[in-house]
Protein backbone atom coordinates (compact mmCIF):
# COMPACT_ATOMS: atom_id res chain seq x y z
CA UNK A 1 0.00 0.00 0.00
CA UNK A 2 1.22 3.35 -0.52
CA UNK A 3 0.39 6.77 1.28
CA UNK A 4 1.31 10.18 0.19
CA UNK A 5 1.30 12.36 3.19
CA UNK A 6 2.63 14.64 4.97
CA UNK A 7 4.91 13.42 7.43
CA UNK A 8 3.47 12.86 10.57
CA UNK A 9 6.68 13.73 12.48
CA UNK A 10 5.95 17.23 11.26
CA UNK A 11 2.67 17.21 13.28
CA UNK A 12 4.32 15.95 16.34
CA UNK A 13 6.95 18.27 15.60
CA UNK A 14 4.96 21.74 15.46
CA UNK A 15 3.06 20.54 18.78
CA UNK A 16 6.43 20.39 20.75
CA UNK A 17 6.82 23.94 19.40
CA UNK A 18 3.29 25.14 20.80
CA UNK A 19 4.32 23.74 24.17
CA UNK A 20 8.16 25.26 24.42
CA UNK A 21 6.64 28.27 23.46
CA UNK A 22 4.27 28.13 26.76
CA UNK A 23 6.40 26.67 29.01
CA UNK A 24 10.04 28.25 29.60
CA UNK A 25 13.35 26.21 29.19
CA UNK A 26 14.05 26.17 32.75
CA UNK A 27 10.48 25.08 33.69
CA UNK A 28 11.03 22.16 31.22
CA UNK A 29 14.56 21.58 32.71
CA UNK A 30 12.97 20.87 36.13
CA UNK A 31 10.91 18.34 35.13
CA UNK A 32 13.38 17.19 33.05
CA UNK A 33 11.33 17.15 29.83
CA UNK A 34 13.51 17.66 26.67
CA UNK A 35 11.69 17.12 23.59
CA UNK A 36 12.84 14.61 20.84
CA UNK A 37 13.98 16.50 17.54
CA UNK A 38 11.80 14.49 14.92
CA UNK A 39 15.01 13.81 12.79
CA UNK A 40 16.03 11.44 15.89
CA UNK A 41 12.86 10.31 16.81
CA UNK A 42 12.42 8.61 13.00
CA UNK A 43 15.86 7.26 13.58
CA UNK A 44 14.65 5.20 16.86
CA UNK A 45 12.03 4.04 15.06
CA UNK A 46 13.96 2.97 12.62
CA UNK A 47 16.00 0.76 14.44
CA UNK A 48 12.98 -1.93 15.44
CA UNK A 49 13.22 -4.85 13.57
CA UNK A 50 10.46 -5.61 11.19
CA UNK A 51 7.14 -6.74 12.73
CA UNK A 52 6.55 -10.62 12.79
CA UNK A 53 3.17 -10.47 14.31
CA UNK A 54 -0.04 -8.18 12.90
CA UNK A 55 -0.78 -7.44 16.26
CA UNK A 56 1.66 -5.07 18.06
CA UNK A 57 1.76 -3.62 21.57
CA UNK A 58 3.73 -0.99 22.07
CA UNK A 59 5.48 1.22 25.04
CA UNK A 60 6.21 5.16 25.32
CA UNK A 61 7.20 5.92 28.59
CA UNK A 62 7.83 9.94 29.42
CA UNK A 63 5.97 10.12 26.50
CA UNK A 64 5.76 14.07 26.07
CA UNK A 65 4.27 15.44 22.64
CA UNK A 66 4.06 11.65 21.87
CA UNK A 67 7.18 12.25 18.97
CA UNK A 68 8.37 8.86 19.26
CA UNK A 69 5.29 7.10 19.23
CA UNK A 70 4.41 9.26 16.01
CA UNK A 71 7.68 8.25 14.18
CA UNK A 72 6.76 4.11 14.81
CA UNK A 73 3.29 5.23 13.38
CA UNK A 74 5.29 6.97 10.36
CA UNK A 75 7.40 4.42 10.16
CA UNK A 76 4.60 1.20 9.86
CA UNK A 77 1.92 3.67 7.73
CA UNK A 78 3.22 1.85 4.62
CA UNK A 79 3.56 -1.72 6.39
CA UNK A 80 2.75 -4.41 3.35
CA UNK A 81 -0.34 -5.81 5.37
CA UNK A 82 -2.69 -4.75 7.99
CA UNK A 83 -1.59 -3.64 11.77
CA UNK A 84 -3.29 -3.58 14.71
CA UNK A 85 -1.28 -1.34 16.85
CA UNK A 86 -2.08 -0.14 20.41
CA UNK A 87 -0.07 2.38 22.45
CA UNK A 88 0.41 2.64 25.93
CA UNK A 89 1.84 6.10 26.40
CA UNK A 90 2.85 7.65 29.96
CA UNK A 91 2.93 11.26 30.79
CA UNK A 92 2.29 12.80 33.89
CA UNK A 93 2.65 16.32 33.13
CA UNK A 94 -0.99 17.42 32.85
CA UNK A 95 0.08 20.31 30.02
CA UNK A 96 1.30 17.76 27.44
CA UNK A 97 -1.17 15.43 27.92
CA UNK A 98 -4.14 16.96 25.75
CA UNK A 99 -0.74 17.63 22.56
CA UNK A 100 0.14 14.63 23.05
CA UNK A 101 -3.87 12.79 22.81
CA UNK A 102 -3.84 15.12 19.70
CA UNK A 103 -0.28 13.84 18.03
CA UNK A 104 -1.54 10.01 18.33
CA UNK A 105 -5.28 10.74 17.15
CA UNK A 106 -3.69 12.89 14.06
CA UNK A 107 -1.91 9.20 13.47
CA UNK A 108 -4.86 7.22 14.19
CA UNK A 109 -6.86 8.87 11.35
CA UNK A 110 -3.52 8.55 9.15
CA UNK A 111 -2.83 4.95 9.69
CA UNK A 112 -7.25 4.15 9.13
CA UNK A 113 -7.03 5.24 6.07
CA UNK A 114 -3.62 3.31 5.23
CA UNK A 115 -6.02 0.28 6.38
CA UNK A 116 -4.24 -0.35 9.69
CA UNK A 117 -5.91 0.03 12.97
CA UNK A 118 -4.52 2.19 15.89
CA UNK A 119 -5.87 1.80 19.60
CA UNK A 120 -4.08 4.18 22.56
CA UNK A 121 -4.44 4.83 26.23
CA UNK A 122 -2.69 7.68 27.79
CA UNK A 123 -1.68 6.94 31.61
CA UNK A 124 -1.47 10.53 33.68
CA UNK A 125 0.36 8.68 36.38
CA UNK A 126 4.02 8.30 37.66
CA UNK A 127 5.14 5.35 35.28
CA UNK A 128 7.25 3.81 38.32
CA UNK A 129 5.31 3.54 40.61
CA UNK A 130 2.01 2.55 38.69
CA UNK A 131 3.47 -0.85 37.32
CA UNK A 132 3.72 -1.98 40.47
CA UNK A 133 7.08 -3.24 42.87
CA UNK A 134 9.40 -6.06 42.06
CA UNK A 135 11.22 -8.17 44.70
CA UNK A 136 14.05 -10.08 44.20
CA UNK A 137 11.84 -13.30 44.40
CA UNK A 138 8.32 -12.45 42.61
CA UNK A 139 8.08 -10.31 39.36
CA UNK A 140 4.86 -8.64 39.88
CA UNK A 141 5.11 -7.13 36.70
CA UNK A 142 3.29 -9.05 33.73
CA UNK A 143 5.12 -7.90 30.54
CA UNK A 144 2.96 -7.28 27.47
CA UNK A 145 4.79 -5.29 25.12
CA UNK A 146 6.75 -6.00 22.20
CA UNK A 147 7.66 -2.69 21.52
CA UNK A 148 9.65 0.51 24.04
CA UNK A 149 10.58 3.30 22.79
CA UNK A 150 11.87 6.08 25.35
CA UNK A 151 12.94 9.40 25.61
CA UNK A 152 12.63 9.52 29.19
CA UNK A 153 13.33 12.29 31.64
CA UNK A 154 16.59 13.80 33.17
CA UNK A 155 16.80 14.34 36.81
CA UNK A 156 18.62 13.03 39.96
CA UNK A 157 16.34 11.40 42.40
CA UNK A 158 16.39 11.65 46.23
CA UNK A 159 17.74 7.87 47.86
CA UNK A 160 14.47 7.84 49.96
CA UNK A 161 11.63 8.87 46.98
CA UNK A 162 9.39 6.54 46.52
CA UNK A 163 11.10 5.60 43.10
CA UNK A 164 13.89 5.03 44.33
CA UNK A 165 12.31 2.91 46.82
CA UNK A 166 10.02 1.05 44.30
CA UNK A 167 13.14 -0.04 42.54
CA UNK A 168 15.83 -0.49 45.09
CA UNK A 169 16.42 -3.92 43.24
CA UNK A 170 18.10 -1.99 40.21
CA UNK A 171 19.94 1.11 41.22
CA UNK A 172 21.50 2.33 44.76
CA UNK A 173 22.55 5.98 45.76
CA UNK A 174 21.47 8.80 44.59
CA UNK A 175 19.89 7.40 41.38
CA UNK A 176 18.42 9.44 38.00
CA UNK A 177 15.48 9.06 36.87
CA UNK A 178 16.24 8.04 33.37
CA UNK A 179 17.69 4.56 34.65
CA UNK A 180 14.29 4.02 36.36
CA UNK A 181 12.23 3.75 33.48
CA UNK A 182 15.07 2.06 31.31
CA UNK A 183 14.17 -0.60 33.77
CA UNK A 184 10.79 -0.61 34.15
CA UNK A 185 10.26 -0.51 30.32
CA UNK A 186 12.66 -3.85 30.22
CA UNK A 187 10.44 -5.22 32.74
CA UNK A 188 7.05 -4.77 30.90
CA UNK A 189 9.03 -5.90 27.35
CA UNK A 190 7.96 -9.56 26.53
CA UNK A 191 10.65 -12.07 25.75
CA UNK A 192 12.35 -11.35 22.29
CA UNK A 193 10.55 -7.68 22.94
CA UNK A 194 12.64 -4.78 22.21
CA UNK A 195 13.50 -1.39 23.64
CA UNK A 196 14.90 1.63 22.21
CA UNK A 197 16.04 4.37 24.78
CA UNK A 198 17.98 8.06 24.38
CA UNK A 199 19.47 8.54 27.51
CA UNK A 200 22.86 10.13 29.11
CA UNK A 201 26.00 7.81 28.15
CA UNK A 202 26.54 8.45 32.23
CA UNK A 203 25.22 4.58 33.07
CA UNK A 204 27.59 3.18 30.67
CA UNK A 205 30.34 2.96 33.70
CA UNK A 206 31.01 4.03 36.97
CA UNK A 207 29.98 2.79 40.13
CA UNK A 208 26.82 4.63 40.72
CA UNK A 209 25.14 2.39 37.61
CA UNK A 210 26.81 -0.86 38.44
CA UNK A 211 23.94 -2.13 40.49
CA UNK A 212 21.79 -1.57 37.27
CA UNK A 213 24.10 -2.06 33.92
CA UNK A 214 24.16 -5.72 36.14
CA UNK A 215 19.87 -6.14 36.18
CA UNK A 216 19.58 -4.39 32.77
CA UNK A 217 22.22 -6.54 30.87
CA UNK A 218 21.55 -9.35 32.14
CA UNK A 219 18.15 -9.50 30.98
CA UNK A 220 18.53 -7.24 27.78
CA UNK A 221 21.15 -8.26 24.78
CA UNK A 222 22.54 -4.86 22.88
CA UNK A 223 21.66 -4.70 19.46
CA UNK A 224 22.88 -1.16 18.49
CA UNK A 225 24.29 1.65 20.14
CA UNK A 226 24.35 5.17 18.14
CA UNK A 227 26.63 7.53 19.75
CA UNK A 228 26.67 10.87 18.91
CA UNK A 229 30.20 12.85 18.51
CA UNK A 230 29.27 16.42 19.37
CA UNK A 231 27.68 16.12 22.92
CA UNK A 232 25.73 19.58 22.37
CA UNK A 233 23.79 19.42 18.78
CA UNK A 234 21.55 16.38 19.46
CA UNK A 235 19.29 18.59 22.16
CA UNK A 236 20.57 22.12 21.08
CA UNK A 237 17.61 23.79 21.64
CA UNK A 238 17.36 22.54 25.15
CA UNK A 239 20.90 23.49 26.12
CA UNK A 240 21.30 20.04 26.86
CA UNK A 241 25.81 19.36 27.95
CA UNK A 242 24.83 15.67 28.62
CA UNK A 243 26.83 13.11 26.17
CA UNK A 244 23.72 11.22 24.66
CA UNK A 245 22.81 7.69 23.47
CA UNK A 246 20.55 5.65 21.77
CA UNK A 247 20.19 1.79 22.56
CA UNK A 248 18.54 -0.89 21.22
CA UNK A 249 18.41 -4.39 22.70
CA UNK A 250 16.04 -7.15 22.71
CA UNK A 251 14.94 -9.07 26.09
CA UNK A 252 16.35 -12.57 26.37
CA UNK A 253 18.06 -12.80 23.25
CA UNK A 254 21.59 -14.46 22.98
CA UNK A 255 24.45 -12.15 22.54
CA UNK A 256 25.80 -11.28 18.85
CA UNK A 257 27.68 -8.48 17.53
CA UNK A 258 26.87 -4.99 18.28
CA UNK A 259 26.30 -2.64 15.41
CA UNK A 260 27.81 0.83 16.81
CA UNK A 261 26.91 3.65 14.91
CA UNK A 262 27.86 7.71 15.09
CA UNK A 263 26.81 10.95 13.85
CA UNK A 264 27.70 14.49 14.07
CA UNK A 265 24.23 15.89 16.01
CA UNK A 266 21.56 15.65 14.13
CA UNK A 267 23.33 14.62 11.04
CA UNK A 268 21.45 11.38 10.41
CA UNK A 269 22.30 11.58 6.59
CA UNK A 270 25.82 10.37 6.98
CA UNK A 271 26.05 7.59 9.64
CA UNK A 272 29.70 6.38 10.25
CA UNK A 273 28.77 2.68 11.05
CA UNK A 274 31.22 -1.01 11.97
CA UNK A 275 30.37 -4.27 14.30
CA UNK A 276 31.91 -5.37 17.35
CA UNK A 277 32.60 -8.39 19.23
CA UNK A 278 29.73 -8.25 21.92
CA UNK A 279 32.27 -8.93 24.79
CA UNK A 280 34.53 -5.94 23.20
CA UNK A 281 31.68 -3.89 23.87
CA UNK A 282 29.78 -4.64 27.15
CA UNK A 283 32.93 -5.58 29.31
CA UNK A 284 32.09 -7.87 32.05
CA UNK A 285 35.91 -9.05 32.80
CA UNK A 286 36.03 -6.84 36.15
CA UNK A 287 32.10 -7.76 36.79
CA UNK A 288 30.98 -4.28 35.98
CA UNK A 289 29.36 -5.00 32.89
CA UNK A 290 30.86 -1.74 31.87
CA UNK A 291 30.16 -0.46 28.03
CA UNK A 292 32.80 0.98 25.86
CA UNK A 293 31.49 3.04 23.29
CA UNK A 294 33.91 4.54 20.20
CA UNK A 295 32.42 7.15 18.10
CA UNK A 296 35.30 7.50 15.89
CA UNK A 297 38.29 5.72 14.00
CA UNK A 298 40.81 6.91 16.42
CA UNK A 299 39.02 5.79 19.77
CA UNK A 300 38.71 2.58 18.24
CA UNK A 301 42.78 2.57 18.02
CA UNK A 302 43.27 3.96 21.13
CA UNK A 303 40.52 1.04 22.83
CA UNK A 304 42.41 -1.33 21.21
CA UNK A 305 45.61 -0.30 22.30
CA UNK A 306 45.02 0.08 25.68
CA UNK A 307 43.71 -3.08 25.88
CA UNK A 308 46.51 -5.04 24.98
CA UNK A 309 48.33 -3.09 27.93
CA UNK A 310 49.51 -6.31 30.45
CA UNK A 311 48.30 -4.97 33.65
CA UNK A 312 45.63 -3.37 35.81
CA UNK A 313 46.29 -0.44 38.26
CA UNK A 314 45.55 -2.52 40.72
CA UNK A 315 47.87 -5.17 40.01
CA UNK A 316 50.78 -3.24 40.54
CA UNK A 317 50.15 -2.48 44.02
CA UNK A 318 49.45 0.66 43.73
CA UNK A 319 46.25 2.42 45.83
CA UNK A 320 44.11 5.34 44.79
CA UNK A 321 41.88 7.59 47.30
CA UNK A 322 40.00 10.38 47.73
CA UNK A 323 41.11 13.16 49.30
CA UNK A 324 39.77 13.13 53.27
CA UNK A 325 38.76 16.58 53.55
CA UNK A 326 35.48 17.16 52.86
CA UNK A 327 35.30 21.87 53.37
CA UNK A 328 32.07 21.90 54.83
CA UNK A 329 32.65 19.71 57.44
CA UNK A 330 36.06 20.43 58.18
CA UNK A 331 35.20 24.11 59.16
CA UNK A 332 37.10 23.65 62.70
CA UNK A 333 40.34 22.58 61.20
CA UNK A 334 41.13 25.28 57.93
CA UNK A 335 43.12 28.65 58.37
CA UNK A 336 44.14 31.29 56.15
CA UNK A 337 47.09 31.85 57.44
CA UNK A 338 50.23 29.09 58.30
CA UNK A 339 51.61 28.39 61.47
CA UNK A 340 53.47 26.03 63.27
CA UNK A 341 50.27 23.86 63.95
CA UNK A 342 49.11 23.56 60.42
CA UNK A 343 49.66 22.11 57.08
CA UNK A 344 49.14 22.78 53.34
CA UNK A 345 45.75 21.92 52.11
CA UNK A 346 45.30 21.58 48.57
CA UNK A 347 42.32 21.61 46.34
CA UNK A 348 41.55 21.13 42.61
CA UNK A 349 42.73 24.32 41.56
CA UNK A 350 46.19 23.43 43.15
CA UNK A 351 46.67 20.76 40.52
CA UNK A 352 48.28 21.08 37.26
CA UNK A 353 50.20 18.38 34.64
CA UNK A 354 53.25 17.67 36.74
CA UNK A 355 53.39 20.08 39.48
CA UNK A 356 50.64 21.27 42.08
CA UNK A 357 51.62 25.11 43.06
CA UNK A 358 50.98 26.35 46.11
CA UNK A 359 49.47 28.19 47.81
CA UNK A 360 47.35 29.56 44.50
CA UNK A 361 44.84 30.93 47.06
CA UNK A 362 41.34 30.59 44.58
CA UNK A 363 39.55 32.20 47.47
CA UNK A 364 39.77 29.08 49.59
CA UNK A 365 41.64 28.82 53.06
CA UNK A 366 44.84 27.04 52.00
CA UNK A 367 45.57 25.63 55.74
CA UNK A 368 44.25 22.65 58.02
CA UNK A 369 45.09 22.70 61.20
CA UNK A 370 47.39 19.36 62.56
CA UNK A 371 46.19 18.30 65.86
CA UNK A 372 44.75 14.80 67.25
CA UNK A 373 41.17 16.13 66.02
CA UNK A 374 42.01 16.47 62.71
CA UNK A 375 44.88 13.81 62.07
CA UNK A 376 42.10 11.82 60.10
CA UNK A 377 41.79 14.26 57.45
CA UNK A 378 45.27 14.29 57.07
CA UNK A 379 48.08 12.19 55.00
CA UNK A 380 51.87 12.07 55.46
CA UNK A 381 53.68 14.24 53.33
CA UNK A 382 54.96 11.84 50.74
CA UNK A 383 55.57 11.15 47.06
CA UNK A 384 52.04 11.74 45.49
CA UNK A 385 49.82 11.81 41.77
CA UNK A 386 47.48 13.81 42.30
CA UNK A 387 44.35 13.41 40.11
CA UNK A 388 41.41 15.64 39.83
CA UNK A 389 38.30 14.25 40.48
CA UNK A 390 35.91 16.58 38.53
CA UNK A 391 36.41 18.62 35.14
CA UNK A 392 33.60 20.77 33.21
CA UNK A 393 32.48 19.74 30.11
CA UNK A 394 34.54 22.30 28.12
CA UNK A 395 37.99 21.84 29.59
CA UNK A 396 40.20 20.24 26.74
CA UNK A 397 41.16 17.43 29.50
CA UNK A 398 39.64 14.90 31.32
CA UNK A 399 42.53 13.71 33.41
CA UNK A 400 44.75 15.95 35.04
CA UNK A 401 47.53 14.56 36.87
CA UNK A 402 50.15 16.74 39.38
CA UNK A 403 52.55 15.42 41.10
CA UNK A 404 53.51 16.16 45.19
CA UNK A 405 56.38 15.47 47.13
CA UNK A 406 57.29 15.91 50.57
CA UNK A 407 59.09 19.04 49.47
CA UNK A 408 56.05 20.70 48.72
CA UNK A 409 54.84 20.41 52.11
CA UNK A 410 56.40 22.75 54.74
CA UNK A 411 54.88 20.58 57.23
CA UNK A 412 55.13 16.43 57.19
CA UNK A 413 51.18 16.25 56.98
CA UNK A 414 48.77 17.73 54.13
CA UNK A 415 45.52 18.19 53.77
CA UNK A 416 43.62 17.01 50.52
CA UNK A 417 40.40 18.15 49.55
CA UNK A 418 37.80 16.07 48.85
CA UNK A 419 37.51 16.74 45.09
CA UNK A 420 40.69 15.34 44.13
CA UNK A 421 41.89 11.55 44.06
CA UNK A 422 46.01 10.84 45.24
CA UNK A 423 47.79 7.52 44.34
CA UNK A 424 50.13 5.92 46.34
CA UNK A 425 51.40 2.72 48.03
CA UNK A 426 49.94 1.84 50.65
CA UNK A 427 53.01 0.86 53.64
CA UNK A 428 55.87 2.85 51.45
CA UNK A 429 56.25 5.27 49.22
CA UNK A 430 56.02 5.89 45.34
CA UNK A 431 59.29 6.43 43.80
CA UNK A 432 60.43 9.43 42.29
CA UNK A 433 60.35 7.52 38.66
CA UNK A 434 56.73 6.08 39.21
CA UNK A 435 55.51 9.29 40.30
CA UNK A 436 57.19 10.91 37.28
CA UNK A 437 55.63 7.47 34.90
CA UNK A 438 52.15 7.61 36.24
CA UNK A 439 51.57 11.48 36.21
CA UNK A 440 52.97 11.40 32.69
CA UNK A 441 50.99 8.00 31.46
CA UNK A 442 47.69 9.77 33.41
CA UNK A 443 48.55 13.31 31.70
CA UNK A 444 48.83 11.81 28.30
CA UNK A 445 46.48 12.68 25.82
CA UNK A 446 46.68 9.06 24.94
CA UNK A 447 45.08 8.01 28.23
CA UNK A 448 42.84 10.89 28.27
CA UNK A 449 41.13 10.09 25.29
CA UNK A 450 40.81 6.70 26.16
CA UNK A 451 38.93 7.84 29.20
CA UNK A 452 36.87 10.26 27.21
CA UNK A 453 35.66 7.43 24.69
CA UNK A 454 35.04 5.08 27.77
CA UNK A 455 33.30 7.03 30.37
CA UNK A 456 29.95 9.62 29.86
CA UNK A 457 31.14 11.17 32.85
CA UNK A 458 33.18 14.14 33.95
CA UNK A 459 33.82 12.68 37.43
CA UNK A 460 36.92 10.79 37.85
CA UNK A 461 36.05 7.97 39.71
CA UNK A 462 38.69 5.67 41.47
CA UNK A 463 36.61 2.83 40.69
CA UNK A 464 37.48 3.52 37.03
CA UNK A 465 41.23 4.41 37.74
CA UNK A 466 41.84 0.85 39.48
CA UNK A 467 40.42 -1.44 36.53
CA UNK A 468 41.89 0.50 33.90
CA UNK A 469 44.92 -1.68 31.71
CA UNK A 470 48.17 -0.27 32.66
CA UNK A 471 51.96 -0.70 32.00
CA UNK A 472 53.63 -2.69 33.61
CA UNK A 473 56.01 -1.23 36.42
CA UNK A 474 59.11 -1.56 34.67
CA UNK A 475 57.53 0.53 31.45
CA UNK A 476 56.34 3.43 33.96
CA UNK A 477 59.69 3.63 35.54
CA UNK A 478 61.45 4.00 32.01
CA UNK A 479 58.57 7.00 31.09
CA UNK A 480 59.55 8.50 34.26
CA UNK A 481 63.12 8.27 33.56
CA UNK A 482 62.84 10.09 30.19
CA UNK A 483 60.43 12.82 32.10
CA UNK A 484 62.66 13.62 34.88
CA UNK A 485 65.27 14.38 32.18
CA UNK A 486 62.94 17.04 30.38
CA UNK A 487 63.63 20.58 31.49
CA UNK A 488 60.27 21.59 29.68
CA UNK A 489 57.66 18.98 29.55
CA UNK A 490 56.26 20.05 26.92
CA UNK A 491 52.70 18.12 26.51
CA UNK A 492 53.90 16.57 22.79
CA UNK A 493 57.17 15.89 23.95
CA UNK A 494 55.42 13.99 27.02
CA UNK A 495 53.04 12.39 24.40
CA UNK A 496 55.78 11.28 21.94
CA UNK A 497 57.57 9.52 25.06
CA UNK A 498 54.58 7.73 26.55
CA UNK A 499 53.40 6.86 22.68
CA UNK A 500 57.21 5.06 22.46
CA UNK A 501 57.44 3.74 25.50
CA UNK A 502 54.18 1.70 25.30
CA UNK A 503 55.17 1.20 21.09
CA UNK A 504 52.02 2.96 19.47
CA UNK A 505 51.60 2.97 16.37
CA UNK A 506 53.09 6.29 15.08
CA UNK A 507 50.40 7.37 12.92
CA UNK A 508 48.27 7.39 16.25
CA UNK A 509 50.69 9.06 18.52
CA UNK A 510 51.26 12.01 15.69
CA UNK A 511 47.06 12.16 15.69
CA UNK A 512 47.40 12.63 19.83
CA UNK A 513 49.82 15.03 19.68
CA UNK A 514 47.69 17.13 17.42
CA UNK A 515 45.24 17.07 19.84
CA UNK A 516 47.34 18.54 22.33
CA UNK A 517 48.07 21.63 20.00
Amino acid sequence: MSVATKPLTDFASEQQRRFDALVPAEQRKVTGHFGTPAVIAEFMAGMFSQPLECHLRILDAGAGVGTLSVAVCQRLLEHDSPLKLHFELWENDQSLVPLLRQSLTHCQQALCTAGHKLTFAIRDEDFILSNGEESLFDNAIEPSFHWAILNPPYFKLRKDSAQARAMAHVVHGQPNIYALFMARAAELLLPGGEMVAITPRSYFNGPYFKRFRKWYFDRMSVRQVHVFESRTEAFKSDAVLQENVILHAEKGATPRDILLTSSTGRDLMEVQQRRAMYDTIIDNSNGDHVVRVTSNRMEHEIVAAMDKLPCRFRDLGFEISTGPVVGFRAVEFLRDVQSATTAPLLWMHNVRPFVTPFPRKNGKQTHIEVSNASKRLLVPARNYVLLKRFTSKEEKRRLVAGVFTPQDSYSEWVGLENHLNYVYRAGSELSQLEVFGLAAFFNSAFVDQYFRAISGNTQVNATEIRSMPFPDQATIESIGQQILQLSDKNPSVVERIVGATLALPGTLVNELIETTA
